[in-house]
């Protein structure tokens, strides 16, 4: 039994919540006052960006950027990084120019690489392909087995989102076709990926 008439120290106060980071803090900091051409556009990317960098090499995800941020990104991004690629996908610049062009059809998907980096970009590493009910046509096979065998047109599909949509500058056709369902609209639509 505790006889001791002190009273017990009242327990710490909770931290306080903080709240989350923006894009735009979270450039500065990784950019630790160099220079950065990617903060210009930082406001137009936030809506789509799917987190921030745990570490400062770390890549920053986008996607469903829509066509009025990719007519933003097109006024505002430097000349020379629209040419920019994701391997053999289409250019910065093409993908932006498809999505404005195609407004209700066309979504990019990519990444971005912070200031702190020697490569800091912004890649668009594919689309959404909406509303072309001719591309549920073609016949395409989740098989790593050569198109040849399965009767795969995924060259095929490609072409005609190539020639829809004016991606004369990629390097090849993606290397993910896959259906997807939005979760924001429900509409149906193709997804395509250059690993």
């Amino acid at each position: 039994m505790d006889l001791d008439p002190t009273p017990a120290p009242a327990p710490a106060p909770a931290p306080a919540a903080r709240s989350r980071e923006t894009l735009q803090q979270c450039w500065h900091r990784l950019a630790d006052g160099g220079p950065s051409w990617t903060l210009d556009v930082l406001d137009v990317l936030e809506p789509y960006v799917l987190g921030r960098p745990d570490h400062p090499g770390d890549v920053v995800r986008y996607r469903d950027l829509s066509w009025t941020a990719a007519a933003a990104l097109l006024q505002r991004v430097p000349p020379g990084h629209l040419r920019d690629k994701q391997n053999s996908a289409p250019s910065l610049g093409a993908v932006l120019v498809a999505a404005v062009g195609h407004p209700a059809e066309v979504e990019v998907h990519g990444y971005l690489v912070p200031p702190c980096r020697p490569d800091e970009r912004i890649a668009a590493e594919g689309i959404v392909v909406y509303d072309h009910p001719e591309l549920e046509e073609f016949r395409l096979v989740d098989d790593d087995a050569p198109c040849a065998q399965t009767g795969c047109e995924c060259r095929a599909f490609w072409s005609s989102v190539q020639a829809s949509f004016g991606l004369a500058d990629a390097g090849g056709g993606p290397q993910v076709i896959a259906p997807r369902t939005c979760r924001r609209t429900g509409r149906r639509g193709w997804y395509l990926w250059w690993t």
